[in-house]
């Protein structure tokens, strides 16, 4: 079996196709030459930017360091917002080549001698909220173009997920209805007869807990997480948290809910792993002020996770799989950015964010001064307020990895995508692998969410511990070759601790030393663990000697990768002292015309959420620069 670090830094500077990159530098400058002003200095070198508005009086400038689905969205947002008489420019910077466009959201292709070509998901594996990517190309063509036009379709996976307990127990969630009062599939009905097995009525008591969570999405989408007024909603969010003595009120702990609604830990586990997306725990911590939901406890709230993926009949809901995987999302987006004008340059480092610009590094070392009337930072913040818009005299050339931990974070992740000889059936698109043999066991299986918990979470993986599994070729069969299988398995872990000494350690030095926090003995114990947990699935005892090629990532290759801060790919978790008004907000402090757009800032983790983000800030963007405009008019009419 082969197997070999995602993303290496060797394997970058070898896996990259030259004509391409070639071919997107040369098309970034061909088009910055065709936009420019007559009098316009778009480049310099060695020099800081000229003051914002100085050198575009007649055409705004807005630069976009990164390349993530959050970067490509605002981009493509902000550059089809204007017309001919209130011209704009959008450049978007990416590190990565042009392969790497969508950051974590993506896919990639393996070619295995004698088997031939897997594809397995750089980061996302399932698409939610489907309206918030119709809504952007909608948005971005005035409505004549749709997602399906750019090559994105999405497909409902049915049902959402297949749940496997330690005991080699399964069970079906998430079965789409047209309708309330629709009679339930045979598929359903098994999945529904198998809840009353765990407890006398568990099956009614589901429905009565999707109800309430669905209350809870209908009321907190629009109202704090898209920030727009919604009043016909509070009605039913108010009667599911108040009746039945507030049984179901949603600032409690999760588990203080799950408590009263449910007996079995089954199907409380069923009603709660979506928690882990945000990086917190289901379960009351005594320890913490509020039973934690402060900080890495789940408040109830958080029951609107399973209201988007599981209940029947909310127009919102639903697990979907993009056809070609993730990568037909992020080309999709790409696509929109170029068609609205946006010029994308790759393999191209910003090293400093400020008001009037940003300095770039090229691939080949050339130093670059890019002013700018307005940045949009899509890099992580955390790691972005300590390295590129850290306010400092230092080189402004400098490429540094650090991040500032004063945070909270979600969960580290080890990832295998293993490429498999043999087609494994017996797993849907989307497994959990759920420990609930007892309350005692059920929560001990978060400890990597609490850091009592972290130092012993690898002592030979025996403790109990939750994982996911994606199989893409159960809903798309071009995923692998006929017969065989593409599995991607996300094993939470531990972040990468902090180290203050790296900081000031060369880019490339820093990640290597971050990257030996999760040494191959570590992965080891996790790969070994992993397998024998999922070999108590009929069908899967024979997994891991079918597996003929191997990809991991771990905190450390996040970290490479995608400037991650902490190595973790879920970004900030989401207590409540990082929710909503207390999040990081969009608005960069210190500056005037800086930006965030990213899971660790508001509204928060996850693609159609990022999607969201990008909507809210170039509202605010445009609203900046259209006042900008008007302003600079003035001031020609007067002159």
């Amino acid at each position: 079996m082969r197997r070999r670090l995602r993303g290496t830094p060797m394997e970058r500077r070898t896996s990259s196709v030259l004509s391409d990159t070639i071919f997107c530098l040369v098309a970034a400058g061909i088009s910055t030459l065709l936009t420019l002003p007559p009098n316009a200095c778009c480049l310099q070198t060695g020099a800081d930017p000229p003051r914002s508005g100085s050198s575009f009086r007649s055409q705004r400038h807005v630069v976009v360091v990164g390349g993530g689905v959050g970067g490509l969205a605002v981009a493509a947002r902000l550059a089809s917002s204007f017309t001919a008489e209130e011209p704009i420019r959008v450049t978007l910077l990416e590190k990565n080549p042009p392969d790497r466009l969508g950051g974590r959201c993506g896919s990639q292709s393996i070619h295995v001698e004698s088997h031939g070509t897997f594809r397995h998901e750089r980061g996302p594996s399932l698409l939610l909220l489907k309206s918030v990517y119709q809504d952007l190309f909608a948005d971005c063509t005035g409505g004549e173009s749709s997602a399906a036009d750019y090559g994105l379709t999405m497909d409902q996976c049915i049902p959402a997920y297949q749940c496997v307990f330690d005991d080699g127990d399964t069970i079906e969630l998430g079965f789409p209805r047209s309708a309330a009062g629709v009679n339930a599939s045979a598929t359903e009905a098994a999945s529904r007869a198998k809840m009353d097995s765990y407890e006398a009525g568990g099956s009614k008591k589901w429905d009565e807990y999707l109800a309430a969570c669905s209350a809870f999405l209908d009321c907190g989408l629009p109202n704090f997480i898209e920030e727009r007024l919604d009043l016909p909603s509070f009605p039913a969010f108010l009667y599911e948290s108040l009746r039945n003595n507030a049984r179901a009120w949603p600032l409690k702990p999760h588990s203080d809910v799950l408590d009263a609604m449910f007996d079995n830990p089954k199907m409380k586990a069923l009603a709660s792993f979506q928690d882990l997306y945000v990086g917190l725990e289901p379960y009351r911590n005594d320890r913490e002020w509020f039973g934690g939901i402060f900080k890495k406890s789940a408040p109830a709230v958080f029951g609107l996770l399973a209201a988007i993926e599981l209940h029947p009949n909310n127009d919102k809901a639903g697990v979907f799989a993009p056809r070609g995987g993730f990568a037909a999302v992020s080309k999709a987006l790409e696509r929109l950015a170029r068609d609205a004008g946006v010029d994308i340059r790759c393999d191209t480092t910003v090293t400093r964010v400020t008001d009037t610009g940003v300095h770039v590094l090229s691939s080949n070392g050339d130093k670059e001064v890019l002013p700018a009337d307005t940045v949009i930072v899509n890099a992580d913040l955390p790691y972005a307020t300590e390295t590129i818009t850290k306010q400092d005299t230092g080189d402004a050339y400098n490429v540094a990895y650090d991040w500032d931990d004063s945070y909270d974070f979600a969960s580290g992740v080890v990832a295998f995508h293993w490429s498999t000889s043999k087609r494994y059936d017996n797993l849907n698109t989307h497994n959990v692998f759920l420990s609930a043999r007892n309350r005692s066991e059920a929560e001990q299986s978060w400890d990597v969410l609490r850091e009592e918990g972290r130092s012993s979470n690898y002592d030979g993986m025996e403790a109990p511990f939750n994982f996911y599994v994606h199989r893409p070729v159960k809903t798309d069969p071009s995923a692998a070759p006929a017969n065989c299988d593409s599995i991607m398995v996300l094993v939470p872990t531990e972040t990468l601790q902090r180290k203050a000494e790296h900081a000031s350690l060369a880019r490339e030095e820093a990640v290597l030393r971050y990257q030996e926090q999760f040494d191959n003995d570590r992965i080891d114990i996790i790969r070994k663990a992993t397998l024998k947990r999922m070999a108590v699935m009929p069908g899967l005892e024979d997994l891991e000697s079918h597996i003929v090629d191997e990809i991991l990532d771990h905190p450390g290759t996040w970290a490479d990768d995608y400037n991650v801060a902490a190595g973790t790919p879920f970004a900030l978790s989401h207590g409540f002292n990082q929710l909503s008004l207390t999040r990081p907000t969009i608005k960069a402090k210190g500056f005037k015309n800086v930006w965030y757009i990213g899971a660790s800032t508001k509204p928060g983790n996850g693609v159609p959420l990022v999607l969201l983000g990008a909507k809210q800030v170039a509202s605010q963007v445009t609203k900046s620069l259209k006042n900008q405009h008007d302003f600079v008019a003035e001031d020609e009419r007067q002159e």
